[in-house]
């Protein structure tokens, strides 16, 4: 279930911020599948990593419902970043770092990793070396977490690429299956536990999540 008390909460948190954040930050909670979201990070205790994770609205909301959690993000506009991190006492579990997402290189610290709406932004030759970056940097036994857009049915996969046109701009889009997701983080060594759509039937928003998880033995042969 979605605890929306803490998407008020959250929502508070960015008072004194322009109006265009905070109306962006309200329209992400009404469109999220935030009740897939929590249950994914619900089950994660210790270090999160987020990856293109914007304002990080989300990633507080996932800190709110789970105090066993403590999430770094990585973006690479400095002014989110700086916009994040002015108030982070009003969320202080979560904390963000200007950076290119698609090109990390980290220590394998971190329980999980979450890749939420970022992929079909990154170009998709990054797509396999990230899936690899990633794994490098969990734990054994550490999950990535992937929420992500598909491109069936037609109708809602032209209605998210104009909402991105709109957002984003008009940089170039390439959303995957899940079951295509799935296979580019398989190819770097995951196990996949999860690869299903989260949205109601009629919803505009073509939502999934494939829930990753790192073999705890040697990790994946990279």
């Amino acid at each position: 279930m979605v605890d929306w008390g803490a998407v008020r909460r959250v929502i508070a948190s960015y008072r004194g911020a322009p109006l265009g954040v905070r109306a962006f930050v309200g329209a992400r909670f009404a469109i999220a599948p935030l009740r897939a979201l929590g249950e994914e990070a619900g089950t994660v205790a210790g270090r999160m990593l987020s990856l293109g994770c914007g304002y990080g609205a989300l990633e507080r909301y996932l800190a709110e419902i789970n105090p066993a959690l403590h999430i770094e993000g990585i973006d690479l506009d400095r002014r989110k970043v700086d916009l994040v991190n002015s108030t982070a006492d009003r969320s202080p579990r979560v904390r963000l770092r200007e950076g290119d997402a698609t090109q990390i290189d980290l220590a394998p610290v971190y329980d999980a990793v979450l890749v939420c709406d970022a992929l079909h932004h990154f170009p998709p030759d990054t797509h396999g070396p990230l899936a690899k970056a990633i794994a490098g940097c969990l734990r054994p036994g550490g999950v990535c977490i992937v929420k992500d857009l598909d491109v069936r049915p037609r109708w809602k996969y032209e209605w998210n690429r104009l909402h991105d046109r709109v957002v984003a701009g008009p940089e170039p889009i390439l959303c995957r299956t899940p079951a295509e997701m799935a296979a580019t983080f398989e190819d770097a060594g995951f196990v996949t536990e999860r690869a299903e759509r989260t949205e109601a039937r009629l919803a505009p928003y073509a939502h999934y999540v494939v829930r990753l998880r790192k073999p705890a033995d040697d990790g994946p042969a990279l």
